[in-house]
């Protein structure tokens, strides 16, 4: 993966209206990206995602984006308006654990940034919906979440369109005490993008984060989802589904990291792999040494519906506290030919039996979603099928 022609100068373009701490933590980071190895995408001898010939030499980030929102006191603001009001808010959050250099490149021209923040005790009763329609610009969009203390909202981010577009998006979530934050994405981007996406939480005493990602569309797409659990009483719960076919890669990755006493997570993934798709998962519960009473389960089940298609599958605990529950499980299968043959000799054809079959088996994942949003999904599924 190349980046060609990043250079102060670009920042100075996309830094106009910024207050001066901002661009500074801006050219630090890409005096640091500059200095860093590239970031390895392999995973074990064979087992790699090929980013070598992507290339990218435009940062111009553009997008259209509607909000639909009808709680006036939660506050959806761009950054730049944000800068007024809630400047220490974004000062105390934005991007503070980097690790990748792709995480430094993102900190160091990231554009069209959002603020969401939900003021204490406000609970959201209708679904926060940030649709975004890309165009051909690359993007380089960030998500700032904020959850003060007993509040409570679910959002969901829909990513269409896009015509050969490299994306690097950034979600971040801070959910203070005793808040619950649901967040759904789902990703149906054209054939031709490179999808690099970043979600990340930070879970407060006996607050709730719970991710919930939709994957359909892009060539290659690499999607990282991590909760950090960092006070008592706390749960993170990570459910995915996806659906690959023709040449689509996709790269998925999910961690949970308990930091802290008496704290639950889990990470459920299914997938559906057809034609010549891949995908890999790697999966990571981690109980630190100061987290005993902890529980933490993950589980992946991958259904291959093509002979040409390839799964593997990483799933690792890291437990450091013998006083905790941890376990995991990984299953990768195929189409039931005697299921098959049973709907079949009910009058049903074979593709209709595969959709039955299909559909069964990812959309058991998520049947306590909003009821419109699986209707979304649910015909996404199907177009898929061929």
């Amino acid at each position: 993966m190349k980046f060609e022609n990043l250079n102060e100068k670009v920042i100075e373009e996309i830094s106009k209206e910024e207050p001066q701490w901002f661009v500074n933590d801006r050219l630090l980071c890409l005096s640091i990206f500059n200095k860093l190895d590239d970031d390895s995408f392999k995973y074990g001898l064979t087992i790699k995602t090929d980013v070598s010939e992507i290339k990218v030499n435009d940062f111009r980030s553009k997008f259209n984006l509607i909000i639909k929102n009808d709680d006036e006191r939660v506050i959806i603001k761009d950054f730049k308006e944000s800068f007024e009001d809630y400047e220490d808010l974004i000062k105390k959050y934005f991007m503070k654990e980097l690790k990748s250099k792709l995480d430094f490149l993102h900190k160091a021209i990231s554009q069209n940034c959002m603020l969401i923040y939900i003021p204490k005790d406000v609970e959201v009763k209708n679904m926060v919906i940030l649709d975004y329609e890309f165009l051909e610009n690359n993007s380089f969009d960030h998500l700032l979440i904020v959850a003060d203390e007993n509040s409570k909202i679910n959002i969901l981010e829909i990513l269409n369109n896009g015509n050969n577009m490299f994306r690097n998006g950034f979600v971040e979530v801070y959910a203070r005490n005793s808040s619950t934050v649901n967040f759904f994405s789902l990703q149906n981007l054209k054939s031709n993008v490179n999808n690099f996406s970043t979600k990340k939480a930070f879970i407060g005493k006996d607050a709730q984060c719970n991710f919930y990602n939709f994957d359909f569309g892009s060539a290659l797409n690499h999607s990282h989802v991590e909760s950090k659990i960092i006070d008592s009483g706390a749960s993170s719960n990570i459910k995915c589904i996806y659906f690959s076919n023709e040449k689509q890669h996709f790269d998925l990755s999910y961690n949970t990291i308990h930091k802290a006493e008496n704290t639950f997570s889990t990470i459920y993934a299914r997938g559906v792999l057809d034609d010549y798709s891949n995908a890999i998962y790697k999966g990571l519960i981690r109980i630190e040494s100061n987290a005993p009473n902890s529980s933490g389960y993950q589980k992946e089940d991958v259904l291959l519906v093509s002979e040409n298609a390839k799964a593997d599958s990483i799933p690792n605990l890291e437990i450091e506290n013998n006083d905790v529950k941890c376990s995991h499980g990984a299953t990768i299968s195929h189409l039931d030919n005697e299921k098959m043959f049973y709907l079949m000799s009910r009058g049903i054809n074979e593709k209709e039996s595969a959709m039955i079959m299909i559909e069964g088996f990812l959309l058991g994942l998520i049947d306590n979603i909003d009821d419109e949003l699986k209707r979304v999904i649910t015909e996404l599924v199907r177009n898929k099928i061929k």
